[in-house]
């Protein structure tokens, strides 16, 4: 089974043109060139790990009208292990959603004993690259067409939080809004996007049908609810980055599923987004919340989250083995200070 690849970190030489730049001239491999346009276009963000001198490379680069579509290149003489290692951690994505192509064998094998979840790819393959599974999403949205740029400003944020003299400062500087909203039918592809992306920051890893999703939202459908969250700053919008379903019953409010970006993560959108939903079922006269965990191995956070916006473990679990706990909504805990709720 195919995962998912969020980047795509490309060698140079011999791989994205024809020649060494630092041998003379080099011809762009136009189909590598279009490949690229086109996964930009579905969401799939590009970086580069390359062997020469970064200013030269780069130079060919804007001349080729291409440097635009790669975030936090490392063009050096350092291992390109190495480099896509900390691409990784600027990006803020794990190696088990990197895709890297080299024209070098030896370069691909290091790559994968260095890193096992890194995917790695013959040069001579990039044209057919948006012709595999790998790089395909579900649906095409607004949300993917924008992330080359969303991870941009997000660059651009941290290069401000590194300015402030705290991160309490630095939250407080971003003037963030988030909406919570009931789900529409133009918001199911994002929130399908979202429970296929979203593994860190979701409650039980279920991934909904988009029949059932569609189903749920569907006028008259009693029972079940979804939810979307908006958020943006005073760099602009993320757009929609949160996803819930919320099974309402005659005497029970259930939270099945609730899913964050996790570009989102340590701004405290998560603790916003349950509060406004929790105020919902509140507002809809219950006096006690319960909400759904499933552990999926990398969602552990989710557990302690919980238990920060005072759920507790009943100790209760369902048919498909989630854990069930329970909030009084007489004093469910309200957004971060610096997030406003709207």
């Amino acid at each position: 089974m195919s995962t998912l690849r969020k980047c795509i970190v490309w060698d140079l030489d011999n791989t994205l043109w024809d020649g060494v730049v630092l041998e003379g001239r080099v011809a762009l491999r136009r189909p590598v060139a279009e490949a690229i346009r086109e996964l930009d276009g579905r969401g799939i963000i590009h970086s580069i790990a390359s062997r020469g001198e970064a200013e030269a490379a780069l130079s060919v680069l804007r001349d080729l009208d291409l440097e635009r579509y790669f975030l936090v290149p490392r063009i050096n003489w350092l291992p390109k292990s190495r480099n896509l290692a900390a691409i990784a951690r600027e990006l803020e994505i794990s190696s088990d959603a990197i895709a890297f192509v080299d024209d070098d064998p030896f370069e691909r094998e290091q790559m994968t004993f260095m890193l096992p979840g890194v995917l790695a790819i013959d040069a001579g393959d990039a044209p057919q690259l948006s012709r595999m599974p790998d790089f395909t999403p579900g649906a095409i949205t607004a949300e993917a067409r924008d992330r080359r740029e969303s991870y941009a400003r997000e660059l651009e944020r941290r290069r401000a939080a590194d300015a402030c003299p705290t991160r309490e400062a630095f939250l407080a500087s971003c003037a963030m809004r988030l909406s919570v909203r009931p789900m529409q039918p133009e918001d199911v592809p994002r929130a399908l996007e979202l429970m296929t992306r979203t593994h860190q920051l979701n409650t039980t890893g279920e991934i909904i049908g988009e029949p059932e999703l569609r189903g749920l939202i569907a006028p008259g459908t009693a029972g079940q609810r979804g939810f979307v969250a908006s958020l943006d700053d005073r760099w602009g919008a993320f757009g929609i980055i949160g996803a819930a379903v919320v099974q309402i019953e005659p005497s029970a409010w259930t939270l099945r599923y609730l899913a964050v970006s996790c570009r989102v993560l340590g701004r405290g959108v998560e603790r916003a987004f349950l509060a406004g939903l929790l105020r919902e079922a509140r507002d809809g006269g219950f006096a006690c919340a319960e909400a759904l965990f499933h552990a999926t191995g990398r969602n552990r956070m989710m557990r302690a989250f919980y238990q920060m916006m005072a759920f507790r473990d009943t100790q209760a679990q369902t048919a498909d083995g989630s854990s069930v706990f329970r909030a009084e909504l007489n004093r469910i805990p309200g957004p971060p200070p610096w997030l406003e709720l709207q």
